[in-house]
């Protein structure tokens, strides 16, 4: 059991505990406040961020959790998948851990769920890291398929393009839609290849896809929620995003009152894959300005 040693540190390792009667799995890793990192709820495991994201433990105790059906957390009925759920699944992850106030970071839809999070339990945030995160319940489709349409040249497109119109049906399918529509999500080839490995470690759950098209997707609503939002938040966002676009960091950054903005350069949807030295070097330099502190996760 992970509860914090003495001196306020969590154990590390890989844990699972019963949280809202589901057996969800986590990993703890590092040292400094404490940050949750939510995977994004629609599918894709842990890994996706823990053999990457290193740099950043030692600036917090990091908690990656396997969201409800993804990864090794328990699947869920299928109408469970709602970000009320999301949100409640982080709290009981808090109490479990014994911590008062946290950090959080969300990468793409799990900016939304961190978002949500914050909305109900404000008081327990210190900060948010808002990696790549979308803003309405669902992004601009024609201006997604315009950014697309920039890559036309390139030598996957034809196939990721079709790809990315037929919706899997089958687990095996979703695979490989998956695999053939990722090349969109990289500023460059060469970079997607270099972290290939991250990819073939990460499990996808179909059944946390299937789960979130039966839920009920209300979300915070952004408009009224963000200009009143006490949280300070950093706002990370890749220069060649065509899903979550640097328009959509600029206005969570316009709205949200305590917020800086990062744009990294040459970096799609996972800057930290692309970019690490221009983002893990900009987290450092932002973070001290919005209130973090690497003596202590819990000022309260």
């Amino acid at each position: 059991n992970p509860k914090p040693a003495n001196d306020g540190s969590l154990r590390e390792g890989e844990f699972t505990t019963q949280i809202n009667g589901l057996t969800l799995w986590y990993k703890v890793s590092g040292s400094g406040p404490v940050c949750i990192l939510p995977t994004p709820g629609w599918g894709p495991s842990s890994e996706l961020y823990y053999l990457k994201l290193k740099p950043l433990e030692s600036m917090f105790t990091m908690v990656y959790l396997d969201t409800r059906g993804t990864g090794r957390s328990e699947r869920p009925e299928p109408h469970s998948y709602t970000f009320k759920n999301f949100a409640a699944d982080i709290e009981g992850l808090r109490k479990h851990l014994g911590i008062e106030r946290m950090w959080l970071m969300g990468h793409s839809e799990g900016g939304r769920i961190i978002l949500n999070y914050t909305s109900e339990y404000g008081d327990r945030v210190e900060g948010l890291i808002l990696v790549d995160a979308p803003v309405g319940v669902s992004s601009n489709d024609s201006g997604r398929i315009q950014r697309m349409q920039l890559r036309r040249k390139e030598p996957w497109f034809d196939e990721a393009f079709k790809a990315f119109q037929k919706f899997p049906s089958t687990q095996q399918e979703f695979d490989t839609y998956i695999k053939s529509i990722t090349p969109f999500f990289f500023s460059s080839t060469e970079n997607l290849e270099k972290n290939r490995d991250v990819f073939e470690k990460t499990s996808m759950s179909f059944a946390a896809t299937q789960g979130q098209n039966q839920s009920d997707r209300s979300s915070v609503d952004p408009a009224t929620f963000l200009p009143s939002m006490k949280t300070p938040a950093l706002v990370i966002v890749g220069q060649d995003d065509f899903v979550c676009p640097p328009p959509d960091a600029e206005y969570l950054h316009r709205e949200i009152p305590n917020s800086k903005l990062l744009l990294i350069e040459r970096a799609g949807h996972f800057p930290w894959l692309e970019e690490p030295q221009q983002f893990f070097g900009g987290i450092r330099a932002f973070l001290p300005k919005l209130g973090y502190h690497r003596d202590t996760g819990d000022r309260s």
